[in-house]
Order: structure tokens, then sequence, then C-alpha cells
């Protein structure tokens, strides 16, 4: 049979006490303790502002008697909270950075929401606010190599991964940006995306512009660009991010007979004919299946966010109430 841990101070027996049980409940072991496991007791057992200090007391006592950190201290817990908001930027980079990079950036329509996107999705994956995505210029950007480089008031350098190539991300899109202040057509734009045909647009300046421009349904860029608003930048994140991005109308196939430029010339891709026999629930059952894959696997973003917003309630909440309480610091 393990020893039990010595009781606390007479002063502090019942609010040590208290927690010693929460950890029995919790499976969690009260020493040494974090600064959010505290939190978190504090969020489960909620009482005023003087019982809650007791309780801190109570536990910062005991680890000091045992010469082990104080999980109760304001330098503690602000070291926590930065701790789980840099995690929190961290998942946020590497899950819209994946998203971004799987957008398509050829086939007319969905590869020019695609190339914007990505873009939207890259700068918020870096901590950049709504507000500052829809405020940010053309000419503040520049690449590095692989990286990005935000400058202006941002002073943001958004560095390559494996995965991510944040670089080739800003210069797909800044090709289509620099081609349509060139030739403002939608019909030739759509030409080009469908092959990746555009000519080299590195030579042109980076004329000043919003990278967050507004694209209608259809595909049509405005002229002269206009900036996107933050809710509709929000909400292309959010749509993104729980696995439901938007829908965009397909245009029609270009053809001959739409006059683009003397260099076009239609490709023509005969299909195989294959025959096969099915069961007729073939396509029935997967169909379901992948609707509750996709189901399943959109829960999980808004889960993870869920669970991060709950720490950093948790662990901003003791801070507030030990910040100005100079009992924890003595």
């Amino acid at each position: 049979m393990s020893a039990r841990p010595p009781t606390a101070p007479g002063g502090y027996r019942y609010e040590w006490q208290l927690f010693a049980d929460w950890c029995t409940a919790s499976d969690v072991d009260p020493l040494p303790t974090s600064a959010l496991t505290l939190a978190e007791f504090l969020g489960d057992n909620p009482a005023g502002d003087s019982a809650s200090l007791r309780r801190v007391s109570a536990i910062n006592n005991r680890h000091r008697e045992l010469g082990l950190p104080e999980p109760g201290r304001v330098t503690a817990i602000r070291l926590a909270l930065d701790c789980a908001r840099s995690s929190r930027v961290r998942h946020r980079a590497t899950q819209l950075g994946a998203l971004a990079t799987a957008l398509p950036v050829t086939g007319s329509t969905e590869a020019l929401f695609g190339r914007r996107d990505a873009i939207l999705l890259l700068l918020a994956g870096a901590g950049m606010s709504y507000t500052a995505i829809a405020g940010l210029d053309r000419a503040d950007i520049a690449v590095r190599d692989a990286s990005l480089w935000i400058g202006g008031r941002h002073q943001l350098l958004i560095t390559s991964t494996p995965e991510v190539d944040p670089g080739e991300l800003w210069r797909r899109w800044h090709t289509v940006l620099a081609f349509s202040d060139r030739y403002p057509s939608t019909t030739l734009l759509s030409q080009h995306l469908l092959g990746d045909t555009f000519p080299d647009m590195t030579a042109v300046p980076n004329r000043a512009g919003p990278v967050a421009v507004s694209i209608d349904r259809w595909g049509h860029m405005p002229l002269p660009p206009v900036a996107m608003s933050p809710a509709a930048i929000a909400d292309i994140v959010r749509a993104h991010a729980t696995g439901q991005p938007p829908r965009h109308i397909i245009r029609r196939p270009l053809r001959p007979s739409d006059h683009l430029d003397s260099d076009y010339h239609p490709i023509s891709i005969a299909a195989e004919s294959v025959s096969a026999d099915l069961d007729p629930g073939y396509y029935t059952a997967g169909v379901a299946a992948r609707r509750r894959a996709h189901e399943k696997l959109s829960e999980l973003p808004s889960l993870v966010d869920h669970v991060e917003d709950r720490i950093e309630q948790l662990l901003q909440r003791t801070l507030d109430l030990l910040d100005g309480a100079s009992i924890t610091e003595q």
C-alpha cells in the first residue's frame, strides 16, 4: 500500500483535501501538479475569489514545503497560457497549411478560388487576424527562397516546411493578380488556369492592391480589385477548416468559338470505355460510407478547437484571479 502524502497545515487542511480528492477522481497526481491542472481544478470547483485564492495558496504551500515548483504563481500560469497559445498557433498552422496545399491550382473556376483561398488559409494559419488579412497589400509581400515575408506593419516571416511551400502558394496567386492587372479578361484568365499556361510574370512590378480579392460565384474578379471583408475571409477559412469548403459554379469548358486568342487550341481527350458488372447497392453503399467518414472527419477540427478554447479560458480565468494577488508571489 502506497504511503499517503503528508497532510497540509491546519489552516489549509480542507482546501488541500478538496484538491486531493479531485485529483483522485480525475486520475491525476496532486504532487507535483501543473498550472493547467490547477486551472482545471478551479474550473471544476467554482467558488468566490476569496475561496479560490485560499485553494491556490493551499496547493502552493504544499508544493513549497516539499521543495516543488509552485503551480499557482502568476508567472507559472502566464507561461502555461503562453505555451497553450503557442501550441494552438502551431496546430492551426499545420491544419490550415495542409488544407491550402490540397486546393486545386489548375482547372478554371475551382483553380481561381483554390489559389486565392490557399493564401487566405496560409495567412490565417500564421496567426494573422481576418481584419489584418483584409487590409493586407500586395506590395507588402515578398518571397524569400521558399518562405514568405509579410512586411509593412506586420513584419512576419512564414517559413517553409516539408509539407508547405509558402513562396510557391504566393507565386501562384500573385501570377493570377498580375495577369488580371495586365489582361483584365475573365475568359482569358480561365484559359490559362486550365493548364497553368501563364506567361512569365516575375518581371511585372508588384503593383499595390488587396491580397484578399473578392471573386463572384462565376469566377469574375472586379476591376479594379476589391478587398474582401474580414467576415467574408472568416467564413471561407472556417468553411475549409470544418471540411465544408465553399461551392462554386463551374464555368463551361472553353470552345474555339469563344475567340479567346489565336494561340488557343482545344484539347480533346477520349475516355476509354470500361464495362463492369456492379452490385445495385454498390454506389449507394459507397456514397453512404463517404458521407459517414466526412461527417466524422469534419467534427475533428471543431473538437480540437473546443478543447484548446477550454484550456485557454481556464488558464486566463486563473491568471485574472491571481494577477495582482500578492499572496501567490510570496
